[in-house]
């Protein structure tokens, strides 16, 4: 299957004794690699691959990655900061953690005193949803409503996206003709846009709203783009299922992901709770790195019934 991947834009955001234990490694470890994360005074941390270089990551060290990801201008991305997260060209994302900066009504404003940084690399890889594809279909070949349902780093957003570029090729299953996408991409992760533009193929009859929160965008589209499918990533909040049910009530197909290991982790979050009650939902793809990425684990249907993966040849679609 081909993967777009670009590690190297990654490690040019390193100092260089960061920087050489990445470019040291061999091509096929560096197609690997999943996220890099660093700790002030701790070990590098390469998640995806085993053998590499540990050097000691010093301060200077996260202070010339903050300079890097910022364009040297940390007060120009402070709001966005508050959130935890930078995302890149590319669709890399960089998480944060150090000293949240707390105002009067007990808001975070920013983060100050950066100390971890985790950088997760972006990829597309073509064909890597070939075995969850036919598990959206029903028994007359009809596309149906679908969540994504796993831990990070399971794989969700990476078959999300090329779900996304299926659909909009007609590509999904020959009796399927193409579908009109929209998917809003509050974090660049699952287009990547650069300046409006995706860089990541998420096929040709779809449009991508670029950075607006979730439920907002959501509604926006479905009046502007008239779509057939929306796709989305993380829904998690009351205003983000809201959308969702008043998508499904208006007749288009939702496609989406959210965290969490089983039903029962589902029933726990109130919000989350109301699409196992209220029909919204045709099936819930339960997806782990058991045996690989993307494992399916277990898929329900709307009355949460234990569904026979007929037509999907094997559990995992082994891409590492």
């Amino acid at each position: 299957m081909a993967s777009v991947y670009d590690v190297a834009s990654v490690a040019k955001l390193l100092p260089h004794p960061l920087r050489t234990a990445i470019e040291g490694l061999s091509q096929q470890s560096q197609k690997s690699i999943e996220e890099i994360r660093l700790r002030a005074l701790r070990p590098l941390e390469v998640i995806g691959i085993r053998d590499y270089a540990r050097p000691l990551v010093a301060i200077e060290h996260l202070r010339h990655v903050m300079s890097a990801v910022t364009g040297s201008s940390y007060y120009a991305v402070e709001a966005q900061l508050r959130y935890g997260y930078l995302t890149l060209p590319g669709g890399h994302r960089v998480g944060i953690a150090g000293r949240a900066v707390i105002d009067e009504r007990d808001q975070i404003v920013t983060i100050r005193d950066i100390a971890s940084i985790h950088i997760r690399v972006a990829r597309q890889i073509v064909n890597c949803a070939n075995h969850v594809a036919p598990l959206l279909l029903d028994d007359w070949g009809q596309l149906q409503s679908v969540l994504l349902v796993g831990p990070p780093l399971c794989g969700k957003t990476t078959v999300l996206r090329e779900l996304a570029r299926l659909i909009g090729n007609g590509e999904l299953h020959p009796k399927l003709s193409v579908r009109t996408v929209s998917i809003v991409d509050e974090r660049s992760e699952i287009a990547a846009c650069h300046e409006g533009i995706p860089q990541f193929d998420v096929g040709q009859s779809t449009d991508v709203l670029d950075g607006c929160p979730k439920a907002q965008g959501m509604y926006m589209m479905l009046r502007s783009m008239a779509p057939q499918v929306m796709i989305t990533d993380e829904i998690g909040s009351i205003s983000d299922v809201k959308a969702v049910l008043d998508i499904a009530r208006a007749g288009v197909r939702f496609i989406g992901t959210v965290h969490a290991k089983s039903l029962e982790d589902l029933r726990q979050r109130p919000a989350l709770r109301t699409l196992l009650t209220h029909g919204a939902i045709d099936r819930f793809i339960f997806l782990s790195r058991r045996v690989g990425p993307a494992t399916v684990e277990r898929v329900y249907d709307r009355q949460l019934r234990e569904v026979k993966q007929i037509g999907s040849d094997s559990v995992a679609n082994r891409w590492s």
